[in-house]
């Protein structure tokens, strides 16, 4: 286990090394590709060498500085600022999400699991087919379309009951928060049942039963325990779907988050306006901001699968055993 945990220490600063590299490399060859279409741009070298450039710029990472953003309004702003500041909102609504997916994801597939014969209750299935195939955008559009409704049929005094846009720690919150959580909770309840079902069929399940063992002592000290390691693979997903789906989510309800702040960098000028994004001329295929946004999803991704594995190996032990053995191969 040892050997593993150093393996995936090592790898992990060589692949945030080349996700940094590529999207610093991809901002770079797509802003020359922006120039060269442009019949009045600038007189940037289109043919200069990306090695230097990029050179000197993980030099200047190495040291604290991540670049300057570009100038709004005559104030000044490094990259770094700017990702730190997207990251702590958008770990806030990240949080929330996760937390409220995890609870309700785990109840619902702990109370949609019967004993006599083990089985997934009936209602189970339709509704986590219902939220798995609701991607976010759907039900964050969704979301705002029931709330204007409301609010128009409320009449000319009428206020909205809820947000849908901007930045706060309160009922800003509930919109983008149910729309990240919706299919990361159906996908924890899927998984969840699914596998307590398989282990509830097994022998020693039957055996426990025939003991006359109350169903709830089963389920928490003989069943649970044994896909405890799948249900954390599961949340590990979830987690990773959550992340995928920020871009969308905070690019519909504007909240000032990596997601919005990396659609701005990405997403070209005449798009990004659609859902007004703050900056998005400006911050469209900047180089150092392309770089370390990129690098700090691909930095939650790989940690996110480094605990996960972590956290099913220190659980299982069949698992440390097989690891154990290859390693000795």
């Amino acid at each position: 286990m040892t050997r593993f945990i150093l393996r995936r220490l090592l790898l992990l600063p060589i692949a945030l090394l080349a996700i940094n590299f590529v999207a610093f490399s991809y901002a770079i060859l797509a802003q020359r590709v922006q120039q060269s279409q442009n019949p009045f741009g600038s007189e940037v070298d289109l043919a200069a060498p990306i090695m230097p450039l990029y050179g000197a710029y993980l030099s200047n990472v190495l040291t604290g500085d991540w670049g300057e953003m570009p100038l709004v309004g005559g104030v000044a702003q490094t990259v770094r600022a700017a990702v730190f500041d997207a990251a702590a909102a958008s770990l806030a609504l990240l949080a929330l999400a996760f937390l409220l997916s995890l609870a309700v994801g785990l109840l619902l597939g702990l109370t949609g699991v019967r004993a006599r014969p083990p089985g997934i209750k009936p209602w189970l299935p339709p509704v986590a087919s219902l939220g798995l195939a609701a991607p976010s955008f759907f039900v964050g559009a969704l979301g705002i379309a029931l709330v204007l409704a409301l609010y128009l049929r409320g009449g000319p005094d009428a206020q909205p009951i809820l947000p849908l846009t901007g930045f706060g720690l309160d009922l800003h919150l509930v919109l983008p928060v149910l729309a990240l959580a919706l299919r990361p909770t159906m996908q924890i309840a899927q998984t969840t049942a699914s596998v307590l079902v398989d282990e509830l069929g097994k022998q020693h399940v039957v055996t426990a039963r025939s003991f006359g063992i109350p169903w709830r002592t089963i389920r928490s000290k003989h069943a649970l325990r044994n896909v405890l390691p799948a249900v954390i693979l599961a949340v590990a997903a979830a987690l990773r779907l959550m992340l995928g789906e920020l871009i969308l989510v905070e690019w519909l309800f504007g909240w000032p988050g990596l997601g919005k702040l990396l659609a701005s960098a990405l997403l070209p000028p005449t798009v990004a306006s659609v859902g007004l994004l703050a900056g998005a001329t400006r911050n469209f295929l900047h180089p150092e901001l392309v770089a370390g946004l990129l690098t700090l999803f691909g930095l939650f991704f790989l940690l996110i699968d480094l605990t996960s594995s972590l956290a099913t190996l220190a659980i299982d032990p069949r698992l440390r055993a097989s690891l154990e053995k290859s390693d000795h191969v």
